[in-house]
């Protein structure tokens, strides 16, 4: 998967930046995808979360990572499941289908890692995962949906070691 990462804080450090890296090569693994992938990652801070979340969902809060998928994916199918349709988000300047945006607050994934106790690198590892299985069609909302995604979450997770 080609990551292309927007830092214009300078939040991301080369050590997390090869972490979303690893990630984002486990999920498209563990979802079956064999076309080649691309994803953009805007890395922020909780005020330029915040704004984006209130234009972009009407939610005035920040928040730990936005997700927006190119695809729309059917009811019940995911990403391994539609090669059409990712097929049709080719992009011909990286040679690769585009899954979407994620936004993610770097003050977000420090909070968190000390509010869970666990590491930086864990948190920012679980919510690049988080944000890749919304953009590969996964949600969370219902019971049974979030089974699921928690269940594809931990997979990624596992396969990297985290």
């Amino acid at each position: 998967m080609i990551l292309e990462f927007e830092d214009e804080k300078g939040l991301l450090d080369a050590q997390t930046r090869a972490l979303m890296q690893t990630c984002s090569q486990a999920a498209q693994r563990a979802e079956g995808v064999t076309l080649p992938l691309s994803v953009f990652i805007r890395v922020t801070d909780d005020d330029e979360i915040r704004t984006i979340n209130r234009e972009q969902r009407g939610k005035d809060a920040a928040t730990d990572v936005l997700s927006f998928p190119t695809v729309n994916y059917p009811a019940g199918k995911t990403a391994g499941q539609c090669d059409k349709l990712l097929a049709r988000e080719l992009d011909d300047e990286v040679d690769a289908c585009m899954l979407g945006d994620l936004i993610i607050s770097m003050p977000h994934v420090l909070a968190q890692a000390a509010e869970y106790g666990h590491s930086p690198e864990r948190e920012a590892a679980y919510l690049t995962v988080h944000g890749l299985c919304h953009l590969m069609g996964y949600d969370h909302i219902e019971d049974e949906d979030k089974k699921k995604m928690r269940a594809m979450e931990e997979k990624i997770l596992s396969a990297i070691g985290m």
